[in-house]
């Protein structure tokens, strides 16, 4: 190897080793909970928090508890998923009636600039309206990844001529 290659290798490795200035923050599950907790110590600290397991029940292989009564404005329901006993998957459902459209656009937005600021630039990776027979759909999705862990930002919505559904979810992974 010559001494200029030498040189350009070692100059690319310590350029990918330093840390970046306003780099991303580690993705980690929302509450202060780490990756890995054990359904155990969480049931414990619903329990402390007086929230209520709703069900239990088996999705793809991982057991997702659905979990009520966690305050925080405009959230419905959290899904918690384990693999193994150990939490993999946290899924934040937002949904209130009183909101319309542009109300869940505003909080989407919001949402995304704070994901923005704290992990960089998102992926959108779903953006479509069509209909389903009589109802119209909608579908838009961002995503954020980094180090073996992921964000996604999802708006659904379903309108019929007489009937609306919309949620926004966020899901923070692990892989």
């Amino acid at each position: 190897m010559s001494r200029t290659t030498f040189t350009w290798l070692a100059a690319l490795l310590l350029l990918l080793a330093a840390p970046r200035r306003g780099g991303a923050e580690e993705i980690k599950p929302p509450f202060n909970l780490r990756w890995g907790e054990t359904a155990e110590r969480l049931e414990r600290l619903l329990t402390g928090a007086k929230a209520k397991i709703m069900t239990r029940r088996n999705v793809e292989g991982r057991e997702a508890w659905d979990v009520e009564g966690l305050l925080q404005a405009g959230l419905k329901r959290t899904v918690f998923y384990f693999v193994g006993g150990e939490l993999v998957e946290v899924e934040l459902q937002y949904q209130k009636d009183e909101w319309d459209e542009a109300k869940y656009d505003g909080f989407m937005g919001d949402v995304r600039r704070r994901l923005e600021q704290r992990y960089g630039q998102g992926q959108l990776i779903s953006r479509k309206k069509e209909p389903e027979g009589e109802v119209m759909q909608t579908l838009v999705g961002w995503k954020w990844n980094q180090n073996n862990t992921a964000i996604e930002l999802i708006y659904f919505a379903a309108q019929s001529p007489s009937q609306v559904f919309r949620t926004l979810s966020v899901h923070y992974k692990t892989y």
